[in-house]
């Protein structure tokens, strides 16, 4: 039992610990130990180019691949092929780090919507996020964990993407930020949503126009006080409906931070322990109206 299921509390000021840097599967896996014990969380980024140099080569990966070895096998590409393994691997031994067992001796299976999980370790929960050459990798002992990075040289400001991922409160809001951290901050916005949805299972079936994220900086008439860009350090945030109505469930947090190699990433972790429900893998803060959203933007 880690330090924090003990306490019963993540101190918001802390979360998320800072993402650590991991080689290869070797590790090291210090960190990802000291925030597992102190918080119920962490993360873990390693570089894709760095981490198939030391993957088994392909005479041995059906084996080691198990189940998801049809999936692997169907993919066009060398590149293509490469990435799952080797994002496989990384959820693999982070999680065997966590659990204090041998990374070949998991297996991996998949939700509806293709959400990873561990068989037979309900007790752990992993996210998963990769852009270019950046693994991202996110696990909890505390309940749900969604998490999304993005290049932080990623352009969305001009894009018309306030139309497409905004509620109205948040549009306000960036309109009026400061035109040098407008970009910053639609990146925030994007991936918490992304974060928030990959945590509940949903991923784009959750539209991202109705709900919203009130971050650091904000006031709640959708003006600013002056530090709204991209920060160094972690910056907290808050869940919205989409009348920009705070959404009271304290056993969520959300929050952003900056990922070595020039990305930003966002977290949405669930403490189920505090929810009082019996089953709340899928359990949404929002209200039967956004649930009644996500049922609508799905196909028949």
């Amino acid at each position: 039992m880690s330090t924090a299921e003990r306490n019963g509390v993540v101190a918001d000021r802390d979360f998320p610990p800072a993402p650590s840097r991991v080689g290869g599967p070797a590790g090291p896996w210090g960190n990802l130990l000291r925030d597992l014990e102190g918080s119920g969380f962490g993360m873990v980024h390693a570089s894709l180019d760095e981490w198939r140099t030391q993957l088994p080569p392909e005479e041995e990966r059906r084996e080691l691949l198990g189940r998801d070895w049809e999936r692997y096998s169907k993919l066009a590409g060398t590149h293509l092929r490469e990435r799952f393994f080797a994002t496989r691997m990384l959820i693999r031994h982070t999680a065997a780090v966590a659990l204090g067992t041998e990374p070949y001796s998991l297996e991996l299976r998949y939700g509806l919507n293709g959400r990873v999980h561990l068989r037979g370790y309900d007790q752990i929960d992993v996210s998963l996020s990769h852009t270019a050459d950046l693994l991202l990798c996110g696990i909890t002992s505390l309940g749900v964990v969604g998490i999304d990075t993005e290049p932080a040289t990623r352009r969305l400001s001009g894009q018309d993407v306030e139309r497409l991922m905004c509620t109205e409160p948040e549009r306000r809001r960036i309109a009026r930020t400061p035109e040098a951290e407008r970009n910053g901050r639609l990146l925030s916005l994007w991936t918490l949503k992304e974060a928030y949805s990959k945590a509940l299972g949903q991923g784009l079936r959750f539209p991202f126009t109705e709900f919203g994220f009130r971050v650091d900086g904000d006031d709640g008439d959708g003006s600013e006080r002056g530090d709204g860009g991209q920060r160094a350090g972690p910056g907290h945030a808050r869940l919205e409906r989409a009348d920009g109505t705070l959404v009271e469930d304290h056993t969520w947090r959300f929050a952003t931070c900056p990922v070595p190699g020039g990305h930003v990433a966002a977290v949405a972790l669930q403490d189920t322990r505090r929810s009082g429900r019996p089953d709340t893998r899928a359990s949404t803060a929002l209200n039967r109206q956004i649930l009644a959203a996500i049922k609508r933007s799905r196909p028949a």
